[in-house]
């Protein structure tokens, strides 16, 4: 996934991409571990922004992934949309001669480009990687799994004991109960 900086004509490009999950290495991981998996098509809609030799990216991602719940651990379909945005500037030739220490593109937040071209491909899975939540919820009301004999507690009741958490901090809400 690449574009040329010719192609951006009067300073601004609408672009819209739709691509399979297994386009991205990263991805094809992440599926092959167990763990969050793209449904195709993941669509892309990007503006890119020409600003002298800096290229702003303002992207938006559609997609449908299936993730585990991260209290239940069932599986779910999540549908993703996130916005989000990049900024492209020349990459700078390394000089031998250094009197200063300097910032390099990448620790500023800026992907380096050469020969005008843009590689999207690794930016735009760094954007995927980090639309998908840390800890994803199948409902806002899930109630997750019994911590004594593992039930999920939104498909079936359990009959476990529920222990009382012994909290350090239990004698200060009694004394609140005495004062009310």
């Amino acid at each position: 996934m690449q574009l040329e900086l010719k192609h951006i004509k009067g300073g601004q490009l609408d672009q819209e991409y739709s691509c399979a999950a297994g386009d991205f290495p990263e991805l094809v991981r992440l599926a092959g571990a167990g763990e969050s998996a793209y449904r195709s098509p993941i669509n892309l809609h990007l503006r890119f922004i020409l600003s002298g030799r800096m290229i702003e990216v303002i992207g938006h991602i559609q997609a449908t992934l299936d993730l585990t719940c991260g209290s239940c651990l069932g599986t779910f379909e999540y549908e993703l949309a996130e916005d989000f945005a990049l900024t492209f500037v020349p990459e700078v030739e390394q000089t031998d001669q250094v009197p200063e220490q300097e910032l390099a593109a990448d620790e500023l937040g800026l992907i380096p480009y050469r020969e005008d071209r843009l590689d999207l491909l690794f930016p735009v899975q760094e954007q995927l990687l980090l639309a998908v939540p840390m800890h994803p919820l199948c409902s806002a009301n899930c109630r997750g799994l019994c911590p004594q004999c593992g039930a999920d507690l939104n498909t079936t009741a359990c009959n476990c004991e529920k222990k009382v958490f012994n909290s350090k901090f239990g004698v200060l809400a009694q004394i609140k109960g005495q004062a009310d």
